[in-house]
């Protein structure tokens, strides 16, 4: 695996070892005055254009100097996500999702020169339902807004042996992707929704959950690379589909139009989208004028299959950070 594969998961091996080392000593439970102070220099709202002039606002928890934890919905279809604090901007160059497909857990990443504030992560065995609980987020878009609640529950998951946290912690649209803390200001969980038919009944992905990351995401990896070489592109020596010449990555006003229907400026957003995806990632467009971004290779092969069954052409424009149009077979 290149280099330029592994990157990501390279930068969440050592976020996870920094937060594991953080959050291994307990201390004496702190007050709602002192888990603030601790923890909301580390919440972040987050603001995400998805172009057209619509905007989706929601929250992150910064776990590393450069990477955050959100929930994927919040950065769906964005263009550019900004975090705001205060007064203070920050700019997400990259969107890393979680190979689970029913995990709505995402990871932004900003430049190293952010240098951000950041949290320990609470060891999931030391999480008890009736513990005290504190939600910090952006209900509303009111950023750091704190409310203080329980550990009401912990709900078996389907995909994970780690159990879903419910908490009587309030929480509000806008507060997706915040922090859920604990009594020592340890992040204990990732605030993923509340349901619409009761009040204090919200729910959270345990933080823990983000620590097996690295292990997911290099396994999915693995995947991509394989499916890649089958789908028939080109890889050179260091793993990586090799350039087709047709333009440089960033290059928007060289996408292809085709299919008779595509609209150009729609296309470019797409594309968009596209560059702030980590990989796995690849933009696809369809010869009755479809478009868009895949990342994952069930995404792959289910549009393979889509097309296959449609009897259209179904093409890879780029791939990772490459620029393949033109490589592959025609009818692929």
């Amino acid at each position: 695996m290149t280099q330029l594969m592994r990157r990501p998961a390279h930068l969440l091996h050592a976020a996870m070892a920094l937060t594991a080392a953080c959050g291994a000593a307990p201390a004496l439970a702190l007050d709602a005055e002192e888990i603030f102070e601790r923890a909301a220099p580390a919440v972040w709202t987050v603001k995400s254009d998805l172009g057209n002039g619509q905007f989706s606002v929601g929250s992150a928890v910064a776990i590393a100097p450069n990477l955050l934890v959100t929930a994927c919905h919040v950065v769906g279809k964005a263009i550019t996500v900004q975090l705001v604090q205060r007064q203070r901007e920050v700019k997400v160059i990259r969107i890393l999702r979680d190979p689970v497909p029913e995990h709505d857990l995402c990871v932004l990443q900003t430049e190293a020169a952010a240098a951000l504030a950041t949290v320990a992560i609470a060891p999931m065995d030391g999480v008890r339902v009736g513990a005290r609980a504190y939600a910090i987020g952006s209900p509303h878009g009111l950023e750091l807004t704190l409310s203080e609640g329980l550990v009401s529950a912990l709900r078996a998951n389907a995909t994970s042996t780690l159990p879903t946290i419910q908490t009587s912690a309030s929480i509000s649209s806008g507060s997706s992707g915040g922090g859920l803390f604990d009594a020592q200001a340890r992040l204990m969980g990732v605030t993923i929704n509340v349901s619409p038919g009761g009040q204090n009944l919200g729910f959270a992905y345990p933080a823990q959950l983000v620590m097996g990351l690295p292990q997911r995401i290099d396994a999915e990896l693995a995947q991509w690379r394989e499916g890649l070489q089958k789908l028939g592109l080109l890889m050179g020596a260091n793993g990586e589909p090799m350039l087709s010449g047709h333009a440089e990555l960033g290059n928007e006003a060289a996408l292809p139009v085709i299919g008779g229907g595509s609209d150009p400026a729609a296309l470019q957003m797409a594309y968009k989208q596209f560059l702030l995806q980590s990989l796995p990632r690849a933009f696809m467009i369809t010869g009755d004028g479809h478009f868009g971004t895949v990342t994952s290779l069930a995404g792959l092969n289910e549009q393979l299959a889509g097309c296959a069954q449609k009897k259209i052409t179904c093409a890879v424009y780029a791939v990772n950070g490459t620029v393949v149009w033109g490589q592959q077979q025609p009818g692929r």
